[in-house]
């Protein structure tokens, strides 16, 4: 169900499918060509500030920041991965949940 000219993105089982029709969107592809170009710069500058590190003779601090930026840039150059990855948080989460609610309810 959708109003024309708009794309419903959230709802019940509509996240997937809504995240989906969004990045196949022109809109969409803007918001991917974009943070693909943020992602790369992100990385570029945590390679900057792990070489920047190592000569300051701080190596976990460098390899602390080499491995954030890597990270934060792979999540923003693949959305279709990091949407996934918040849908198996989420479900993961709604597990927890309901185990926890199953243990206190037995408890009589």
């Amino acid at each position: 169900m959708s109003v024309p000219g708009f794309h419903i993105l959230a709802g019940p089982e509509l996240g997937q499918t809504g995240a989906d029709s969004f990045f196949t969107s022109p809109a969409g592809k803007a918001l991917v060509a974009i943070c693909g170009a943020i992602a790369v710069v992100i990385v570029v500058f945590g390679v900057f500030r792990m070489i920047n590190g190592i000569g300051r003779g701080r190596p976990g601090e460098a390899f602390k920041s080499l491995i954030f930026a890597l990270l934060i840039g792979g999540m923003l150059f693949n959305l279709g991965l990091t949407v996934q990855g918040v849908k198996m948080m989420s479900s993961l989460v709604g597990k927890i949940f309901t185990s926890v609610d199953q243990v206190g309810n037995s408890g009589g």
